[in-house]
């Protein structure tokens, strides 16, 4: 009985061993970033209302600069791809991402989120000649199509979306038999789109609602259908295993939300 007990503990012990590795590597960021007195963000390249231009302004160039503000330090922002977010982490590359990243189980392997400071739905800007037509006084049997879910209903339908992005994951789990083209810049889908080369772009509603908002053009030729009761929550990506860090910024998001700040820096650049 001894002898069985003994093992077992050797064994835990070996698995912990395997794992400390890991977690020491990133278990200090906090402790660095004071030390360093400089806080390294990554964010998108253009990701409007939340970051326009590579960091020269919007709602996450707000929050990355308050940030540095609670921290005492100061802020250099560094422009990533989607596809690069979790690997700039891992590679201490950065300290924190503030990108438009949503949290999903499999990026949650090996990163850590905060919680969530926005929510937002998977949406699509569809061309309008892509949809049934419907003159004044026609039924038809098919249900009518008001989210993106609806789009499952269509045949032959193509889709653009950011590579590496949650929206990429969605359309292959959701959508396998759509033609799919993948981009490495929302641009690029915007203009895809506006060639018809494709019939949609997909990205969450946040983004496509700007888009939407802001241009008359889209408003007239193509439809923004949004993901129903599907929800996404963006959150800002951490190193695993530093709880101190982890602590700090759940504090400093839920101040923002608490004092409306989040809304408020929303609210103005929607409305530029």
């Amino acid at each position: 009985m001894k002898k069985k007990l003994l093992l077992i503990l050797f064994s835990a012990c070996g698995i912990i061993s395997t794992l400390l590795p890991l977690q020491a590597a990133s278990a200090d960021v906090y402790g660095k970033i004071i030390s360093r007195g400089e806080l390294r963000i990554g964010v998108s390249l253009h990701y409007p209302p939340l970051n326009f231009d590579s960091g020269k302004e919007g709602v996450e160039v707000m929050m990355a600069r308050k940030l540095g503000e609670f921290l005492g330090v100061k802020v250099s922002l560094v422009s990533l791809k989607v596809s690069e977010y979790v690997t700039a982490l891992e590679k201490n590359q950065v300290d924190i991402v503030i990108a438009g990243f949503s949290r999903n189980l499999q990026r949650g392997r090996t990163i850590w989120f905060s919680d969530p400071y926005l929510t937002v739905t998977p949406g699509v800007l569809v061309n309008n000649r892509a949809l049934p037509q419907r003159r004044f006084g026609d039924e038809f049997e098919q249900n009518p199509i008001n989210t993106i879910w609806d789009l499952k209903n269509l045949s032959r339908f193509t889709f653009a979306v950011k590579k590496g992005s949650s929206y990429e994951m969605l359309l292959n789990e959701q959508f396998p038999s759509m033609s799919i083209t993948l981009i490495e810049k929302n641009e690029e889908g915007v203009a895809l789109l506006e060639k018809g080369k494709v019939d949609a772009f997909v990205h969450d509603s946040l983004y496509l609602q700007y888009l939407y908002n802001t241009s008359a053009q889209f408003r007239g030729s193509f439809r923004l259908l949004q993901g129903g009761k599907q929800t996404e929550a963006i959150c800002i990506g951490l190193p695993f295993g530093d709880t101190v860090l982890k602590n700090q910024i759940n504090l400093f998001i839920a101040e923002l939300i608490r004092q409306g700040l989040i809304d408020e820096w929303l609210n103005t650049y929607n409305s530029r």
